[in-house]
């Protein structure tokens, strides 16, 4: 009983919310927010089965991703995601508890709005080394072009892994060996080799790493700039060096290097927007247009809510098209929206739950009791006869109402698919144990899920865009400007050209 009280007094703290790492994006059909709770060590996500409007966010029902390599403690979380016409899929990136970077594929049941796994695998079998404070964050460039996942190594450098379908997962190097203030990482990009990665520098600048058309990683600085004005990937952390005698036009607001994340967007004109949480717990955003930096001064406060706490969490979701932005951060306890939409910034307001799940039957597999889907009848029925026997009060109320959630998960949640089944075949789903057998890369070859490292990606249809933010001139938003390099002509910068349309996986 002493056992069973244990796991119920487990099973209620998740129930408790908790503010901690987070990313968006956009689909064609909304938006998706997952979030690491650090009470549990639970990666828990928005409904996946969103009609276009606000996100939707229970803090207790079973949205949480069923994950075959436990996550690290604290791990940063990132993740992609699109439309293929019928489903919402998310590919989404943590730390696991050896140190690895994990990727999962997760296919959403539009009906119950729960992610079903289609195969999880380590991806950084050949990185040298990985930070144990990193930032994270993850792109989705194309079928061709494939994901990119930054993070920090070792010695704080922000370092790109890459798949390709052409090359699998790849060790790509590091893209700026300078200094980074951990763990804040933000990326985003216009093309798939106009990439901006955006981090702390140090107590009052912000670094940005570009990739270029002739595929070199630029790195500046704002608002002061770097001797010399930029560095590129070669160059040694002991050549870069802040500028801290030039000139400039604005300093960061509720800046001290120590936020949480960062989160860059870019708009259909090209502008790019980072956004963070100050010290001040507000939020704060500067822009780069025409390679010129300038602050935009905050809006309302109903807009613009101030953060539960200071340098706080963040994640932003964005579309490219329309120049739409969504913002999440925790605000009186509850995860909230920031919204910009037809030109307009909306009231704040907090992510309502989804509404009840409907029940789907499904056909049990011969592993059923084994499951992780839920509690098999035998253990179902030995703990009702536990409690119907004489455990305490306390204890009994307790164990009807998880053991009712339970129940009620395990009828949402479908039970794992038998691989060798045709029906498994058909799906392309699976469920991987931590210990089945990979190539490098950590991509396994004998289940379906891999089809998703197999050539399997084509092409949306034209109105599935990468999400990116406003082009409304605001001029009364900015302050004067600094040049992100002012002494150079911009040969270096890649043309304007429009994006790689969003990947989506064959079935």
């Amino acid at each position: 009983m002493a056992r069973l009280l244990s796991a119920l007094l487990l099973a209620g703290a998740a129930v408790a919310p908790a503010q901690a790492s987070m990313a968006a994006w956009w689909t064609s059909i909304g938006p998706q927010v997952i979030l690491l709770n650090e009470t549990t060590n639970q990666i828990r996500y928005s409904a996946c089965n969103m009609d276009g409007g606000q996100a939707k966010y229970s803090y207790t029902d079973g949205s949480v991703f069923s994950l075959s390599y436990p996550p690290r403690v604290g791990t940063p979380v990132a993740g992609v995601g699109w439309w293929n016409e019928k489903i919402t899929i998310a590919s989404i990136f943590y730390i696991n508890d050896q140190g690895n970077i994990t990727n999962g594929l997760f296919n959403c049941n539009m009906t119950t709005g729960l992610f079903q796994s289609q195969g999880q695998w380590v991806i950084s079998s050949d990185v040298p080394s990985i930070h144990s404070n990193s930032g994270m964050n993850a792109i989705v460039l194309g079928a061709e072009a494939g994901y990119r996942v930054y993070f920090h190594d070792g010695d704080g450098a922000i370092n790109e892994l890459g798949y390709t379908t052409a090359q699998n997962w790849k060790y790509r190097g590091v893209i700026s060996k300078d200094i980074n203030s951990l763990p804040a990482l933000g990326a985003a990009f216009s093309g798939d080799k106009n990439i901006s990665v955006a981090s702390p520098r140090d107590e009052s600048n912000m670094a940005v790493v570009r990739l270029n058309k002739d595929d070199t990683w630029f790195r500046t600085t704002l608002p002061h700039p770097l001797k010399g004005n930029f560095s590129v990937a070669e160059t040694n952390r002991t050549s870069i060096a802040v500028n801290t005698t030039a000139a400039t036009n604005f300093t960061l607001p509720g800046w001290d290097g120590r936020t949480r994340s960062i989160g860059v967007t870019i708009d259909q004109a090209y502008t790019r927007f980072l956004w963070y949480i100050g010290n001040d717990s507000s939020l704060h955003s500067v822009a780069n247009q025409n390679f010129t930096w300038r602050v935009r001064n905050n809006t309302s406060n109903a807009s613009w809510p101030d953060a539960d706490s200071p340098n706080a969490d963040l994640a932003v979701a964005y579309n490219f098209q329309t120049s739409m932005v969504r913002l999440y951060y925790f605000v009186k306890g509850q995860l909230s929206e920031v919204r910009f939409q037809n030109g307009t910034w909306h009231p704040a307001t907090a992510l309502p739950p989804p509404p009840p799940r409907p029940s789907v039957s499904t056909t049990s597999s011969p592993d059923d009791s084994s499951s992780s889907s839920g509690l098999s009848t035998g253990a179902k029925a030995g703990i009702g006869v536990g409690v119907s026997l004489g455990a305490i009060a306390l204890g009994a109320i307790i164990a009807v109402i998880v053991l009712a959630r339970r129940r009620q998960h395990q009828q949402t949640l479908p039970p794992p698919s038998d691989a060798t089944s045709p029906s498994a075949a058909d799906e392309g789903s699976t469920t991987l144990s931590p210990d089945t057998p990979a190539l490098s890369y950590g991509s396994p070859t004998t289940t379906a899920g891999a089809a998703q490292y197999e050539g399997g990606y084509v092409e949306k249809a034209a109105t599935e865009y990468p999400q990116q933010l406003d082009s409304t001139p605001r001029s009364e938003l900015f302050v004067a400007p600094m040049y992100e390099l002012p002494s150079q002509p911009y040969t270096h910068e890649l043309e304007v050209a429009q994006p790689v349309q969003q990947p989506v996986q064959k079935q």
